[in-house]
């Protein structure tokens, strides 16, 4: 400031011209307000600020980012979207003339200014996205006489709403969205003149909404739901806002029925009234809203029948009526509603058949019947425009052969659950070679018919779910051209002949269950190709021969079923075959276990069969009871000999033998499983747990960064400790996996002190790390991420959770996502990573998870609450939502 008045001294003095003297000190005294707001932000500042200098305030309004001028005074100054953060200083209000001030999606903390009520010329107000805290009690509305926007969006302000806020009487735009505002929505609220926009979304509002709203015949948007907890239901006299354009009341506790006056608001597009608890029937007038585009009344109670009235809403979109007690037939005008994208009927009490027009004149995107009473055929249509993404009908009585060309959507991309035949050509339900389909879950239906050699065109699927079905036939040779299948399920079905080896050529394969069939002949030895495997499951069929001895060199195997078959001989001991209990093993008479760890317990050597006659059993028995009498005098002479040989050992090299003991007890009861191919052993890993390789510390454990004998760099995360916790299910969750944008676990290492995960190392650190850290401004070398690349980063997690929330079978939830979470590789791509928390919902859609609030404590979803069993796919979303 001392600078600005020296520099201003000089013109004071001069005479020849006035003008001058009148204008350059305005110039000058407006860039000294802005210096003083520069000074009040807290660095690093962001090089769009670099230009605001004392020496260069002459062209403040043609070189100043941010700032517009018109006379020479300062009119606009939008900073929004600069990184800054500290506090807003009462300093802006010496800008006298601003009609427009934007400081949108920045850190910004503090209270609003109070002065800034005095910008009596200020029209546009918009401090949206940022940390102001404390109330609005202090600011002055009756002097914002100008003011026509206000928008607070996303803050931590507090407090009841100002009751005085409707003097600001040109207020057109208000949002107080996204705060924590308590109490009630003030009656006085009704009196805003010329309000066209209203929203109180999100805060900790409660009692009833009142009436009084009706009053704003001029509002278009009304958005009064999420997380507030309103008493009572829609007040009727809401039908009085006929310039009403959006209706969002979502999500705020409303009880009761519809009101029928909501039909009366003719110029409606969006009503939303999901996930209340309102109940009772559609109204009929809602077909009055004949412009409607987005409806959804899904998550209530609602009963009866969808009204044909509806028939009527020629512009709908979406249809959301999903989570209620409807009950008769889906009306046959869906089918005419030409521009219907979306169509979510699911958990409810329909019958009858599907409209059979359904998706011939509407591009269709996403259908969800599932989880009704629907009989009849699959219609022909579903993908008849080409755009249809996901499919659900799973849960009904659909019979049927699939329609020609489902198969062949190629926008087709998860969540297929059908009913019927699989068709054998490549236009029915085998798919073809242009199909980027890449999850078919068919499972748990009435599917009969033979699996289709057309199948292997499905080049792109990482998982094929067919179990519970009435499939029959052979497994077709073609499975081993699906090269990017991850898990392969046909359990429980009414296969037969022997198991292809061709399946052994699905090298990406990590879960294989063939359990519950009819298969004959051999286990093919040619599934060792397959690295990665880590479940087998060949149970309850008829194979013969014996276990393949190669099988137990597969490292990543960590679980393995071949009971109750027609297997015979020794069942090999090396390997991972050592690590297999008894129950692997049961149900085949001619199988020989010898090894103890794999025998069923109370049981010895010998055949592990089931019910056999009297003679076989008491020639067993005779057997075994010689071959224990022979076991123990070995074990008696044993014993001496080796007491003799340890007294002259103990004398002799007892020092000696105490350091090896001690060498080796920290490596041989170590036990590796890995679920990649790796070069390295649980020796190498644990050389890496030290501290000065320490990188990191969570909450389940300590990370270390090591350096394997080939030069591959990993991380290295010690569980301490010896439950399950969140090592077991990482393990669980993982181990599983595949997936570009959720980090990659190689291998696990179990011992008696600790439990170390062993990650592919992510060279750039955290999301967190890349957002905080040092700047290479401020020589901190670090990576500073453009606003596209966070764009990127955010996409690229939220497919890494949208992975794990529709793709998984059952659903996991991560339930700590957060920048520390996130981990960047080499190429700054994401890699959702953590999963110390996560949990599986099962099929009925509870989980343990749901009982209690999980996650870290400033990132835990504000979706917490909904913790009542549902449907997974919705819990799922609704725990990783940040």
């Amino acid at each position: 400031m001392a600078l600005v008045l020296l520099l201003l001294l000089p013109i004071f003095l001069l005479s020849s011209s006035s003008c001058l003297v009148l204008a350059i000190p305005t110039l000058a005294s407006q860039a000294a307000t802005l210096l003083s707001l520069k000074d009040s932000f807290s660095p690093p500042l962001p090089p769009q600020l670099r230009s605001w200098t004392l020496a260069n305030y002459a062209s403040l309004c043609s070189s100043w980012p941010g700032v517009a001028c018109s006379n020479r005074t300062v009119v606009s100054l939008d900073i929004s979207g600069y990184n800054l953060s500290g506090t807003l200083p009462p300093a802006i209000a010496d800008l006298a003339g601003l009609r427009f001030f934007s400081a949108a999606a920045n850190s910004f903390s503090g209270d609003i200014p109070p002065a800034i009520a005095a910008l009596r010329d200020l029209r546009h107000l918009n401090l949206s996205n940022n940390q102001f805290n404390g109330t609005l009690d202090a600011l002055d509305f009756s002097a914002m006489h100008s003011l026509q926007v206000l928008d607070l969006y996303d803050n931590d302000l507090a407090g009841a709403l100002p009751t005085l806020l409707p003097a600001a009487a040109g207020l057109r735009h208000l949002d107080l969205g996204g705060n924590f505002f308590s109490g009630t929505i003030p009656p006085s609220f009704g009196r805003f003149p010329a309000i066209q926009f209203l929203s109180l979304a999100g805060n900790s509002l409660s009692g009833d909404i009142p009436p009084d709203l009706a009053n704003l015949s001029t509002l278009r948007h009304l958005f009064l739901g999420y997380f507030n907890r309103f008493d009572g239901g829609i007040p009727a006299e809401l039908g009085r806002l006929t310039s009403l354009v959006h209706l969002d009341l979502a999500n705020c506790g409303l009880q009761g029925p519809i009101p029928a006056s909501l039909g009366d608001l003719t110029g409606l597009d969006t009503l939303y009234l999901q996930t209340n608890q309102l109940n009772g029937t559609i109204p009929p007038s809602l077909g009055n809203l004949t412009g409607l585009r987005f409806l959804d009344v899904s998550n209530n109670a609602l009963t009866g029948e969808i009204p044909p009235e509806l028939a009527a809403l020629r512009e709908l979109r979406l249809l959301n009526m999903f989570i209620n007690r409807f009950r008769g037939g889906v009306p046959d005008f869906l089918g005419d509603l030409r521009s219907l994208q979306v169509l979510k009927l699911w958990q409810n009490n329909f019958t009858g058949a599907i409209p059979a027009a359904l998706g011939r004149a509407a591009p269709l995107r996403e259908v969800d019947l599932s989880t009704n009473r629907l009989t009849g055929e699959v219609p022909r249509w579903l993908c008849a425009r080409g755009q249809l993404e996901i499919l659900i009908l799973l849960d009904n009585f659909l019979f049927g052969p699939v329609p020609e060309g489902l198969g062949a959507c190629p926008t087709l991309t998860r969540g297929n659950y059908l009913t019927g035949r699989l068709e054998e050509d490549g236009s029915g339900g085998g798919g073809s070679s242009s199909s980027r389909l890449s999850l078919l879950n068919l499972s748990s239906n009435r599917f009969n018919g033979s699996l289709p050699a057309s199948m292997g065109n499905f080049s792109w699927l990482q998982t094929l779910l067919l179990g519970g079905n009435q499939l029959g036939g052979q497994i077709p040779r073609q499975v081993g051209r699906l090269k990017r299948l991850l898990k392969l399920d046909l359990s429980g079905n009414k296969l037969t002949g022997a198991v292809p080896g061709e399946v052994g050529e699905c090298t990406s394969l990590t879960y294989l269950d063939l359990s519950g069939n009819r298969l004959s002949g051999a286990i093919p030895v040619r599934l060792v190709q397959i690295k990665v495997l880590n479940y087998l499951n060949v149970s309850w069929n008829m194979l013969s021969g014996s276990i393949p001895r190669e099988l137990g060199g597969m490292k990543s195997l960590t679980a393995a079923d071949f009971s109750h078959n027609e297997l015979s001989g020794r069942v090999p001991e090396s390997g991972q075959f050592a690590y297999l209990n008894g129950s692997s093993f049961v149900g085949n008479p001619g199988l020989v276990v010898v090894n103890p760890k794999q025998q069923v317990m109370g049981g010895g050597p010998g055949i592990l069969g089931g019910a056999g006659t009297q003679d076989e059993r008491g020639s067993s028995s005779s057997s075994a009871v010689m071959g224990r009498l022979k076991l123990l005098l070995a074990a008696v002479g044993l014993l001496g000999f080796s007491v003799a040989f340890a007294a002259a050992a103990v004398a002799t090299t007892r020092s000696a033998a105490m350091l090896r003991r001690r060498r080796r007890s920290s490596s041989w009861r170590w036990r590796m499983t890995a679920f990649q191919q790796v070069s390295f052993g649980c020796e190498d890993v644990v050389r890496c747990v030290k501290e000065n390789c320490v990188v990191g510390r969570g909450g389940a454990g300590v990370v270390y960064r090591g350096t394997m004998p080939g030069g591959e760099c990993v991380a290295v995360k010690r569980i301490v400790s010896a439950e399950g916790g969140g090592f077991q299910a990482e393990v669980e969750t993982l181990g599983g996996i595949r997936h570009r944008h959720i980090v990659r676990l190689l291998a696990f290492c179990s011992g008696p002190e600790a439990k170390l995960l062993v990650y592919e190392y992510m060279v750039n650190g955290s999301l967190g790390e890349a957002l905080h850290r040092a700047g290479a401004d401020d020589g901190g070398g670090g990576v500073v991420l453009s606003w596209a690349s966070r764009l990127r980063v955010a996409t690229e997690a939220a497919k890494g959770l949208c992975y794990l929330h529709h793709d998984c079978s059952p659903p996991i939830l991560h339930r700590d996502v957060k920048s520390n979470n996130i981990l960047l590789d080499a190429r700054m791509e994401a890699h959702v990573a953590d999963f110390g928390l996560a949990k599986f919902l099962g099929g009925s859609g509870a989980s343990e998870c749901m009982s209690a609030v999980a996650g870290s404590y400033g990132y835990i979803a504000p979706e917490k609450e909904g913790t009542k069993n549902g449907d997974p796919r919705k819990q799922a979303n609704q725990k990783d939502i940040k």
